[in-house]
């Protein structure tokens, strides 16, 4: 009896095609990265339980790992989880690795990452993040903030996306709370409310805020007028990372990039800087990059000050939409070879495919016992643009898939055709 197989709901699987176009999304974000100095970094899929939760992480959305069957005190018996996103991991490589680490260091990361979360339009349980990191040894200057802040908006842009970036920081709203007399044991709640307002009604939003003893309306009215904001450490913080940034893009670029005071991020470990982008055209994925700065992550697995400041792409559900969108990364070709060699009889392929390999040519060689023109067919149908057929002497028998053509050409003529 052979198996049904039904998809599971949340783990996303690509075409050939779409994977390539994937990988064309991720290797454009990760050039951006590394043009800013960013190191490539990968750390294991699992992580000590007690080390993802106490960073503030809602432990029922973490996936703990255990084998079938565990015997004793084997590794199965341990306290393993799916790691929930790739920034504790990263706090956790800096602790343990500390000496032989040369600060500031700086990183970058693409990786997936697990959350038990209702699958929808955008939200999987399985899902990529490309992530840069700046983490300091002592002092973390605002510049940091501004350029990891400017590195993810280069590469956003490099994607050829429409975007507004909003950044705030955490302390303005600490200081808004205490404005308007949320005692400091309720700040948590109220921020984990905020976080919120755009996915509720405000009278919602106020009754809750004010469930915690503060003045909801003047807080909603002080978030309404981020110009009329005193000029506290917080304010000025943000406003000072804001003229870091138009520095490092322009002031034209600017347009893109705002103040916000109703920017939370709803994860605890984030002390100043906090940023979230949402796409002109799709605001219903929400933010698709977004983080901030951190003062304590690596302190407690460390005992050093080890400040940080991050930012994530939410790849996964941000390529799904470009994918679907007709343009440069729409899913196209299913090879990334952009020449076929046939199997045919007389023809000795071998050497025509080392050469255009050894030449920096993509090729896929076929063994397959189908007729040529089958062959050619399949080929087209997985978006390769050229084939080639046969050799007659120092020529190469060229078949040109877009007109349905078959040239006569030197090997040098092939590749120049190719690359242009």
């Amino acid at each position: 009896m052979v198996q049904k197989i039904e998809p599971i709901s949340g783990f996303p699987e690509y075409t050939p095609a779409q994977q390539l176009a994937f990988g064309r999304i991720v290797a454009t974000i990760q050039g951006v990265y590394s043009r800013f100095g960013y190191t490539p970094l990968e750390t294991p899929a699992v992580e000590r339980i007690d080390t993802l939760v106490s960073k503030g992480i809602d432990s029922k959305e973490v996936y703990a790992l255990r084998r079938l069957n565990v015997q004793g005190d084997d590794d199965g018996a341990k306290e393993l989880a799916l790691r929930f996103d790739l920034t504790v991991p990263t706090a956790r490589y800096v602790a343990q690795h500390y000496p032989t680490l040369v600060f500031p260091f700086r990183r970058q990361q693409t990786q997936p990452v697990w959350r038990g979360e209702r699958p929808k339009a955008g939200r999987y349980r399985q899902f990529y993040q490309c992530d840069i990191d700046y983490i300091a040894d002592g002092e973390l200057p605002l510049a940091a903030d501004a350029e990891i802040i400017a590195c993810a908006f280069t590469a956003l842009k490099e994607l050829g996306l429409r975007f507004t970036m909003r950044v705030n920081n955490r302390t303005v709203l600490h200081d808004m709370l205490s404005a308007c007399g949320f005692a400091a044991d309720t700040h948590t709640a109220a921020i984990a409310v905020i976080d919120d307002m755009e996915k509720r009604p405000r009278d919602a939003i106020a009754a809750d805020l004010a469930a915690l003893g503060g003045d909801a309306t003047g807080l909603l009215n002080m978030l309404a007028n981020a110009a009329a904001l005193p000029a506290t450490q917080g304010v000025t913080d943000a406003r000072r990372v804001l003229s870091l940034i138009e520095r490092m893009i322009g002031a034209e670029a600017m347009a893109s990039v705002v103040f916000d005071p109703t920017i939370a991020r709803g994860l605890n470990y984030y002390t100043g800087t906090v940023v979230e982008t949402v796409l002109h055209e799709a605001p219903e994925l929400g933010s698709i990059c977004s983080g901030g700065r951190y003062e304590n992550l690596a302190e407690g697995l460390s005992g050093r000050h080890l400040p940080g400041v991050g930012i994530s792409i939410g790849l996964s559900r941000l390529a799904s939409w470009m994918m679907a969108q007709n343009g440069p990364f729409a899913p196209a070709a299913a090879s990334p070879a952009q020449v076929f060699v046939a199997h045919a009889d007389g023809f000795d392929a071998a050497p025509v495919v080392a050469a255009l390999r050894a030449r920096g040519v993509a090729v896929e060689q076929s063994f397959d016992a189908l007729p040529v023109a089958k062959q050619l067919m399949n080929a087209d149908k997985r978006g390769l643009r050229y084939g080639i057929v046969g050799v007659d002497g120092p020529l190469v028998q060229l078949r040109v898939f877009a007109t349905r053509t078959t040239e006569a050409l030197t090997l040098d003529a092939v590749i120049a055709r190719v690359r242009a």
